[in-house]
């Protein structure tokens, strides 16, 4: 009975391991997706990050693209990729640094402001 159950669970830790390093395979809207997203990128010429599905972040500009594969430069070097290794692109969006921006200052505007409030309550 004991070997029968060492058995199971070595069975049961390598298909989890061999299931679990298999990625998904992405359908066609996703790869579509993906696609539509990096031709934007090659018009608007963006530093994008890429996601693949064995786990590679890649941040770099989509130089050329094509049917299947698109070409990402990065830290000098430059690689292949095929659209339905990606599982995300991201790219930075400049509307969200200025917004983080302006709330900030509008921040230390208000905390000064306070400070300066307090400070002249403090005085009388």
């Amino acid at each position: 009975m004991r070997k029968v159950l060492i058995c199971l669970l070595i069975v049961g830790f390598t298909t989890s391991q061999v299931w679990a390093s298999r990625g998904p395979d992405p359908d066609q809207k996703h790869i579509d997706s993906v696609k539509k997203k990096i031709t934007d990128c090659v018009d608007h010429q963006r530093r994008i990050v890429v996601e693949t599905y064995d786990n590679r972040r890649l941040l770099g500009n989509v130089t050329e693209a094509a049917a299947d594969d698109f070409v990402l430069s990065y830290a000098g070097r430059s690689t292949s990729l095929y659209y339905s290794d990606v599982k995300s692109v991201k790219w930075p969006s400049a509307v969200s640094k200025q917004v983080k921006f302006v709330v900030s200052t509008a921040a230390v505007v208000g905390g000064l402001f306070l400070v300066f409030v307090l400070i002249g309550g403090l005085r009388d």
